[in-house]
């Protein structure tokens, strides 16, 4: 029987620069850079995936539907355009006009930004990592809790957000898109 061995984090908690987050060895761990600190995202689970994989297909099904040019990014790192926080949001979107930030990574701000919540990470993505997409100019952030199968969306109005929540939401970012909580969350146990 094969053993399991769990490694742990190398770089949590650590202060670091932009440029060394881009040379830190890879530790098999993904991390948000706050403040300069890094901060561990925990690996997800069935479920979390789950709500990822659907969120991708409903968008991926509309920007074919309608021709809308853009880009999707699961798990991309964001260099946002303050100079500051390198984040790693679940889900990324950009739009064909401004691909011109995907190199490599994203270096600015995309358009469009989705969360899936967890216990571990609900606090940072509802707060801190919430206020520096509204700061930095993200046009919609999406939240999907797979605990109580709830669906938010959050649009930007320049000192705050405009909190949306209902069983099917319509984006104004990408006309014609309608997430409904049952095709987010089908498929779940």
């Amino acid at each position: 029987m094969a053993t399991l061995i769990q490694n742990k984090p190398l770089y949590e908690g650590l202060r670091v620069t932009r440029e060394e987050y881009l040379d830190l060895p890879d530790d098999g761990f993904q991390y948000d850079m706050i403040e300069g600190e890094l901060h561990m995202s925990p690996s997800s689970f069935f479920n979390h995936n789950r709500v990822i994989s659907n969120f991708l297909t409903t968008v991926e099904v509309y920007l074919k539907k309608t021709k809308v040019g853009g880009y999707l990014a699961p798990e991309t790192d964001v260099f946002l355009p303050d100079g500051g926080d390198v984040l790693r949001p679940d889900i990324s979107f950009i739009l064909e006009k401004n691909k011109s930030i995907i190199i490599g990574h994203i270096h600015g701000t995309p358009d469009l930004i989705c969360e899936v919540l967890s216990d571990s990470t609900r606090e940072r993505d509802l707060g801190v990592k919430a206020g520096r997409y509204l700061s930095n100019g993200v046009k919609e952030y999406w939240i999907l809790n797979p605990t109580d199968r709830s669906i938010q969306l959050w649009i930007n109005r320049g000192l705050n957000w405009d909190k949306k929540t209902a069983q099917t939401l319509a984006s104004e970012l990408l006309a014609g898109l309608q997430v409904s909580v049952d095709d987010i969350f089908s498929g779940m146990p």
